[in-house]
């Protein structure tokens, strides 16, 4: 005789869920172990930049450094040295560094002084030239505007009268109008070529190139130029063609007795009768223009800061250089070996914090551009220029070159070089809106490198102690992992022995900072963040430490709901069995069949799974986990008997008190127990995790190289959710049903005796009402309570706590209707 005491139905069920788990939870598994190699070798191949470690002098942090962990893209500006030339090789000589790359700031020097020049007009021609800048938002005047008269004179070598600005006496030609730049700054920066070179990959070898011994008393520095960085610098140049006849202009020369025969020409009346001259300007700037042409000239686009060779025009004034185009057939060009005589040096920005507020503020302005200023600015003098004679040894700019440093998009490490700031910044309500230094110095965006010269050159520019960083890279790492970690870390901790101010880079992302900036609102700058692969790798610790605890919470939580209630429900069948003369054994044997096929068929449905999943993808590491969790299985049912062989039945005895409902809950409050506390996981599960995840998320999402990973990590994590979701709501689903079937035959009582469904609806729904909504508040609390003690304060979601608890209400509600609907059609359609 076949005797079965589990019902068909339950065993099927038991069954069904077994098999989900058994391939749930190794699958899970996999995932999360598959998510850590992932994002492991992600930050091995990315996470490390170009360098490892900042070596800065002691006491170099800024506030902003120390109360966030960020070092600005172009962190030196204009740097006070500090570390030695002989420091920087003590370091270079270490057979732990691969390269160590000095950098020292020299300071914020004129371009060179060149003229450029336009094609010939042989009418008589007014030139007016204004020079304007740009931030990127605004526009400000550069100088006053320049003026040039020139006019057909048969009297001059070169056919022409010249009256021009003073500015332009030893500039201006007739026959090649030529005109000077105004003053514009430029950061130089002195690097070692060989170093540099390892740490770019770009060729500086031009800097050590020899003298050309132009100027004897002057010391020729090689300069190479920041291709990518043109001057902000436009010229709107007015053409006016005048109605001067040559009798009318020979006219004007005697009433102001030019004799150009005999020396007596405009420049000496400039000079001599300076009344007389301001009379002839005003004089010409009343003379009626024939025709007049307007150009916008934007030399940003041709003009590298310390380029030193011919500009010109050609007919349709577009410009060209000699590198483009070589010299033209009329070339004529001014220089001034004069144009390094001073320089600047601007203090750093000071950066205001409120809260995680970063505030600039004006700390002046140019009197004669208005262009706003932001760092405080201290001119300096290389030599001293008496007339055509210097006291001491002069020095200036030899333009060899340009040097190219490419942007690379695809770089989601951070290894701040210091000096050549090629990322933007931008204004956050526009970002098509770019914001960028002036030609004038005082921005508070830190001014890059246009102009790179040899680190021999410092300590004669600078002082004793030129160097502001050296950039080190650490030699025998490929990536960057634990191992990578630990030895940088270790060599870190020597160099600030050592007196250094240390900023571990590798690991480091780039992330743009919001910065309210007096005159422009909220700008984005870009930053790097230290130490932002070690907060992945921390976030996603975290997350997976978390996503396990809840899977094994779920699946324990059903596994021992399912076993006892098997057990329990068994219990009077077997102590029936018992009266019918069956021995202990043959009970014994009857459980060990009936269990044997309650976990025989869902382990060998899930081992030949996992054999044909493991044969095509080579996971064979899938087995393992099985089998892990078989055995975690096997641990629960074994200790459930255990519990249970030893438990005593008590008689549950109604409170007697508060309404039915009440009583209800309190009688059954040992079978809804299980469902309580699937309720309160699921609720937990929803709030705390996703408040975790979200957490998580944000602290990774704010660098680039978090961006990139979180994006290659993100179908992991939507696999999980769907995967935990699912396994809670099947075990809620399973619990619900089992409770409900258990009071199938008191449903059944209450229809005999007259009940309609609308009143067995409202006193179970009752019921659960009371408990559910118990376990979600209490689940909320634990959810609040626990992300409170280990990650801090969530009151901005309060509103999104509330509503995804109502959500988790009400879907118990619904899930607990088609249950209850279920079961009742069932119990009742016999009747």
């Amino acid at each position: 005789m076949k005797v079965s005491l589990t019902k068909k139905g339950k065993r099927i069920q038991m069954i069904f869920v077994l098999f989900v788990i058994f391939l749930l939870l190794p699958f899970s598994f996999l995932s999360l172990n598959t998510a850590s190699k992932t994002l492991k070798q992600e930050i091995y191949d990315f996470a490390r930049g170009s360098y490892d470690l900042l070596l800065r002098p002691q006491g170099s942090r800024t506030t902003i450094e120390k109360e966030f962990g960020f070092v600005e893209e172009n962190y030196l500006g204009i740097g006070d040295g500090g570390i030695t030339i002989e420091q920087w090789q003590a370091v270079l000589q270490r057979e732990d560094v691969e390269v160590a790359a000095p950098v020292a700031a020299i300071g914020l020097y004129a371009g060179s002084e060149i003229s450029f020049s336009l094609p010939e007009r042989k009418e008589p021609i007014r030139y007016t030239v204004r020079y304007t800048t740009t931030d990127g938002v605004h526009t400000y005047p550069l100088g006053e505007p320049l003026f040039a008269y020139t006019i057909p004179d048969n009297d001059t070598p070169i056919g022409y009268s010249e009256i021009v600005h003073e500015s332009l006496g030893n500039v201006f030609r007739g026959d090649i109008p030529s005109f000077t730049f105004p003053r514009t700054y430029h950061q130089v920066v002195a690097i070692d070529v060989e170093q540099e070179k390892k740490l770019t990959g770009e060729d500086f070898s031009l800097l050590e190139s020899g003298p050309t011994g132009l100027f004897q008393d002057f010391d020729e520095v090689p300069i190479l130029s920041l291709a990518e960085s043109k001057i902000p610098l436009k010229a709107e140049i007015q053409i006016d063609t005048l109605n001067i006849s040559p009798s009318e202009w020979e006219d004007i020369k005697k009433r102001y007795n030019v004799d150009l025969k005999n020396g007596i020409g405009f420049v000496a009346i400039q000079h001599r009768e300076p009344r007389q001259f301001e009379q002839l300007l005003s004089e010409l700037s009343e003379k009626t223009s024939v025709s007049s042409e307007k150009y916008e000239l934007d030399f940003s686009k041709v003009l590298s800061p310390f380029y030193d060779q011919f500009i010109y025009a050609d007919e349709n004034y577009e410009f060209h250089t000699v590198d483009e185009e070589g010299i033209p057939e009329n070339g004529y060009m001014t220089w001034s070996q004069y144009s390094q005589e001073t320089f600047f040096d601007v203090s750093p920005v000071e950066y205001h914090l409120s809260g995680e507020q970063i505030t600039i503020k004006q700390v002046g302005m140019d009197e004669d551009a208005g262009i706003p200023l932001y760092r405080k600015l201290e001119e300096k003098s290389n030599y001293v220029k008496d007339g055509a004679n210097i006291e001491g040894k002069g020095i200036y700019f030899k333009h060899v070159g340009y040097f190219e440093v490419e942007r690379d998009d695809q770089s989601f490490a951070a290894s701040p070089l210091g000096i050549y700031g090629i990322q933007p910044t931008y204004l956050a309500k526009d970002k098509d809106t770019k914001i960028t230094p002036t030609a004038l110095p005082g921005s508070f965006i830190t001014t890059p490198a246009h102009g790179l010269i040899s680190i021999h050159w410092a300590e004669q520019l600078k002082g004793e102690a030129p160097i502001d960083a050296i950039r080190v890279r650490v030699a025998g790492i490929d990536g960057y992992d634990q191992v990578a970690a630990r030895k940088i870390k270790s060599m870190a901790a020597e160099f600030e022995n050592e007196g250094f101010t240390v900023d571990i880079v590798a690991g480091a992302s780039h992330q743009w900072l919001n910065i309210d900036v007096e005159g422009f609102g909220e700008v984005v700058q870009p930053w790097t963040t230290l130490g932002a692969a070690d907060t992945i790798i921390e976030s996603w610790d975290i997350v997976k430490i978390v996503l396990v605890i809840f899977f094994t919470i779920v699946s324990t939580v059903y596994l021992l709901f399912s076993f006892l209630h098997l057990l329990k429900t068994r219990k009077r069948d077997e102590e029936l069995l018992t009266s019918f003369g069956w021995t202990k054994k043959h009970i014994r044997q009857l459980r060990l069949k009936e269990w044997t096929a309650l976990f025989g068929i869902p382990f060998l449905l899930a081992f030949i799974t996992f054999l044909v999943v493991g044969f095509f993808t080579k996971q064979f590491v899938l087995i393992l986990y099985f089998v892990t969790v078989f055995l975690m299985t096997c641990f629960i049912m074994f200790f459930v008997s255990m519990y249970h062989n030893h438990r005593k039945e008590k008689r549950r005895i109604p409170s007697g008190k508060g309404s039915v409902t009440w009583q209800n809950v309190w009688y059954y409050r040992h079978s809804i127990f299980f469902s309580i506390i699937q309720i309160v996981v699921l609720t937990v599960v929803s709030l705390f995790l996703t408040f975790v995840v979200s957490f998580q998320e944000k602290r990774t999402v704010q660098t680039t190289l978090g961006v990139y990973v979180h994006g290659e990590m993100e179908w992991f994590y939507t696999m999980l959710f769907i995967t935990l979701f699912s396994l809670v709501i099947l075990t809620l689903l399973e619990t619900l049903i089992t409770l409900w079937k258990q009071r199938a035959n008191e449903m059944m009582m209450f229809v005999q005796i007259g009940w309609r469904k609308k009143e067995l609806y409202k006193y179970y729904l009752g019921e659960v009402s009371i408990w559910s909504l118990g376990s979600v508040l209490f689940g909320l609390i634990l959810s609040v309570t626990g992300y409170k003690i280990f990650f801090g304060e969530i009151v901005k979601s309060l509103i999104w706590i509330s509503s995804i608890s109502l959500i988790i209400f009400s879907l118990i509600i619904i899930l607990s209707s088609l249950i209850l609907a279920t079961v009742l059609h069932k119990s009742t359609k016999k009747l």
